[in-house]
């Protein structure tokens, strides 16, 4: 996959390298992921990882607020289509990829920059949210999960705003 229209003028390509029957036997991984810079006739591998995906799909978001597009492929997806995605960000300064370790665990993730914080909003018997945040190149979980059981009181909207607030109360105590 050519991403110039994404990194205009970079030569960055994504190569997916699919193996049905896994890479070897200690791992489930089936999947080489290679972001490559080509630059006249010469081509550098920037970033490889083995991984598992049950599709292949590659998406390009922005989780960090810095206007680049940064890359996720989909890991899996659950009964109820709640998918999960590696995270890789992109340092279009540095040509450099960086993955963030632990991203693969949340179910739908949403990034939420008016409060650089990562949400979610996964189906299942219960419907409900936690909130992330990237720091480093670790997920940091907030432990605050709110329901949703769709009533018409608005719980959930409530929960939700009283969940950002506290969050945002922690950060802000924290150096």
């Amino acid at each position: 996959m050519v991403c110039d229209s994404i990194y205009k003028g970079k030569g960055y390509r994504i190569i997916q390298t699919y193996f049905p029957d896994g890479i070897d036997t200690s791992s489930a991984n089936n999947s080489v992921f290679q972001f490559i810079q080509t630059t006249g006739s010469t081509q550098r591998i920037i970033f490889q990882d083995t991984i598992y995906s049950s599709t292949g799909k590659v998406e390009f978001r922005d989780f960090t607020n810095d206007g680049i597009q940064d890359i996720l492929l989909q890991n899996t997806s659950d009964v109820k289509s709640n998918w999960t995605y590696y995270l890789y960000v992109v340092d279009t300064v540095g040509d450099r990829l960086t993955k963030i370790k632990g991203f693969e665990e949340i179910k739908n993730p949403k990034y939420l920059p008016k409060y650089d914080l990562i949400d979610n909003y996964v189906n299942s018997g219960l419907e409900w949210t936690s909130f992330y945040k990237i720091k480093g190149n670790c997920i940091k979980d907030y432990g605050i999960v709110i329901y949703d059981d769709h009533s018409d009181s608005g719980t959930y909207g409530r929960e939700y705003k009283k969940a950002i607030q506290e969050i945002l109360k922690i950060e802000k105590t924290r150096p």
